[in-house]
């Protein structure tokens, strides 16, 4: 069987392929979708902090002046979460806040106004929902962490190949598709190189080999094309909550 998913949605799946006749209504559909990144965004895609101003002209924001560390208190985030966060991200957010990328993306911030749009709270929630997919639905509730091994699923099913034991996930955003956008924490990498990975509603990734504010830029521009947010990302820009 070959199959390539050409739409997915919550209840059904149009494939494309070899033995797509052999599909029934409860079959499961899964995978994942590498973005790699050809020449142009190589070269277009500047350091993290150059990114940030970039992304804060496109959302037509001032650039950012709020020097990292200030803006918000990031010492009780970063000590929940276990790790420090990204100092582009938090350049960001310090100088933005929470708010909505064209009224699709959503940034978490910590403290944010609004329950949905807060960091530690959304994070916590997007566990719960990744952890069906690593460990199937008879083992997957708890708060266990994603690294843990022993709680996958046989033969990993759906846990993507670039995820590996002791790795983690956090989410800074998600969609008003229910979409999850994450950084994928490795434990030999510095915050400011885990890459973004976007976890779609249904069984799909996409994983963009660089960081929070190039990956945006990226995604806004077109230097880097998602199957399921690029349409959703038309000019012109707009960032607020």
């Amino acid at each position: 069987m070959d199959l390539v998913v050409v739409e997915l949605t919550g209840s059904s799946a149009i494939v494309t392929g070899a033995g797509g006749d052999q599909l029934r209504s409860g079959d499961i559909v899964s995978g994942e979708r590498l973005i790699e990144d050809d020449s142009l965004a190589s070269e277009r895609l500047q350091r993290p902090v150059d990114a940030t101003e970039r992304l804060s002209r496109l959302l037509g924001l001032p650039a950012p002046t709020v020097a990292t560390g200030a803006g918000c208190d990031w010492s009780p985030v970063e000590t929940q979460l276990g790790v420090a966060l990204p100092d582009d991200y938090k350049t960001f957010v310090n100088a933005h806040g929470a708010g909505s990328v064209d009224d699709h993306i959503i940034v978490c911030a910590p403290n944010a106004v609004h329950d949905w749009a807060d960091l530690l709270q959304h994070n916590t929630y997007a566990h719960e929902c990744v952890r069906l997919d690593f460990a199937g639905p008879d083992n997957w509730s708890g708060d266990w962490p994603l690294g843990d091994a022993t709680r996958w699923a046989l033969n990993r099913e759906d846990v993507p190949s670039w995820f590996e034991p002791g790795d983690n996930l956090i989410s800074w955003g998600c969609t008003g598709n229910g979409d999850f956008l994450f950084w994928h924490v490795r434990p030999a990498l510095v915050p400011d190189d885990w890459p973004v990975v976007l976890k779609e509603r249904g069984p799909y990734w996409e994983h963009y080999h660089v960081g929070f504010s190039v990956a945006l830029v990226g995604l806004l521009t077109g230097e880097i094309q998602s199957e399921y947010l690029s349409r959703w990302l038309g000019g012109p820009h707009t960032y607020g909550l």
